[in-house]
């Protein structure tokens, strides 16, 4: 998809008091970060927390949910108290069956919530502008951004691309079928639990590009 311009798509809103808060703990502090946070300026509507790692955070699955559990469970921070969705998102990759499996677990006990992709984020971002495609090394993370990087010119922009949401949400459900197979990604269930607050503003910008 070859878009137009490179003007604002939208006017910066501050969340209201009552806009639903989502707080995200993710495995990577850059990608993650600049597209959950995308969406957070567009609407009042709603606001998306994102807690990436430092550089000496353990990102692990299981790392990621000590963190929630620190941060929520354990001390006490207005920043949290009225929560309405905490999500945990991290790749497949190097981590294992048996750490994920156990991170799902855990979460169960507080209600909270898993976005995984396999083998990493870029799956998702693929998505965005085309459906599933087989290549070689598909099961590896840096051939995924290899391949992103080959089929997008310039390579996923956060400011451009990230308007494809609802396309994103349709092309990861097709592939997912309840399974988490090489090329699967969750992240379009944490994607339909915000998509309603900012769908307006995202049709809007479509509009502005001439996308129907």
């Amino acid at each position: 998809m070859i878009l137009k311009t490179r003007k604002l798509l939208y006017v910066r809103e501050e969340p209201t008091k009552d806009a639903k808060l989502i707080i995200i703990y993710c495995e990577g502090n850059k990608r993650e970060d600049q597209y959950f946070n995308y969406f957070s300026e567009i609407s009042s509507k709603i606001r998306l927390e994102v807690e990436p790692p430092s550089h000496h955070d353990d990102t692990s699955p299981n790392g990621l949910y000590q963190k929630a559990v620190t941060h929520i469970i354990d001390a006490y921070n207005p920043k949290y108290e009225s929560y309405d969705e905490i999500w945990l998102v991290f790749d497949t990759d190097k981590w294992g069956e048996k750490q994920i499996s156990e991170t799902r677990e855990k979460c169960k006990k507080y209600n909270w919530n898993v976005a995984q992709s396999n083998p990493c984020f870029e799956v998702w971002l693929f998505y965005h502008l085309f459906e599933f495609e087989e290549f070689e090394g598909m099961n590896i993370s840096k051939k995924w951004k290899q391949f992103v990087n080959s089929k997008i010119s310039g390579g996923f922009d956060f400011k451009k691309h990230s308007i494809f949401i609802e396309t994103a949400i349709k092309n990861a459900k097709l592939k997912f079928n309840n399974s988490m197979d090489i090329g699967s990604s969750e992240v379009f269930k944490l994607a339909e639990s915000f998509y309603p607050f900012i769908e307006d503003k995202i049709e809007n910008a479509k509009k502005i590009q001439g996308i129907s």
